[in-house]
């Protein structure tokens, strides 16, 4: 499912560990999937906590998030009176946001779905905002994702991204064949394409100097 590509001009390829740790990211299974689900809570929590932020949900609002994690960010929706439904690829990530949200998925607070995001799993004009932390690397087909999200927002609806940006070296320990990490224009270029407006990047050095968070509207006349 994950497109392969040539490694940076200049850099050395992945080894062994790094290639296998970043196909646990990009699609965790197994016990290593498992771990990296309770990793995940606190290592992203930071930058989930900005987009978060920026998503400012409201109470009765529908929020999509596209690769949901172990689904912090979920629980954090509900908890505000909003409507989550997130997408994911990973069967262990859907089976930690279960776990976790077990009251709110069976209070009908939390939908769960499970696919890669190039087709969202809702209709059209159906959400107020989609929401994508640290997963636009990992999604086969990045402009027909924003696509379809522009589909699904509702006129006016707004997207929020957060990712690291290839503005800056990515560590070693990344394979650049699985982590296919785009510049800020080039991710700005993708939303514009996709029919967004008032594209607006974000910085927030004093959380992390590599990451953007990047926000955006639907247009309102479809």
């Amino acid at each position: 499912m994950l497109r392969r590509t040539c490694p940076v001009p200049g850099t050395k390829p992945a080894g062994p560990i790094a290639r296998r740790l970043s196909r646990q990211a990009a699609r965790p299974h197994g016990l290593p999937g498992r771990l990296l689900a309770r990793l995940w809570i606190t290592e992203t929590a930071a930058v989930n906590d900005v987009a978060f932020g920026l998503l400012a949900p409201a109470p009765g609002q529908r929020v999509l998030e596209i690769g949901f994690g172990p689904g912090r960010t979920l629980g954090r929706l509900a908890a505000a009176g909003a409507e989550a439904v997130g997408v994911d690829v990973s069967d262990a990530m859907l089976a930690a946001a279960s776990r976790r949200n077990a009251a709110a998925i069976a209070a009908g607070h939390i939908q769960l779905h499970h696919g890669d995001g190039t087709t969202l799993p809702v209709p059209d004009n159906s959400v107020d905002t989609v929401l994508g932390v640290h997963t636009v690397y990992f999604w086969p087909d990045p402009p027909a994702t924003l696509a379809d999200a522009v589909r699904v927002l509702r006129p006016g609806g707004r997207i929020v991204l957060a990712l690291r940006t290839a503005d800056h070296p990515l560590p070693r320990r990344f394979d650049r064949t699985v982590y296919r990490v785009p510049t800020t224009v080039q991710a700005v270029g993708w939303l514009r394409d996709a029919g967004f407006l008032a594209i607006e990047v974000h910085r927030r050095p004093d959380v992390a100097e590599t990451i953007r968070w990047i926000t955006a509207t639907a247009p309102i006349g479809r």
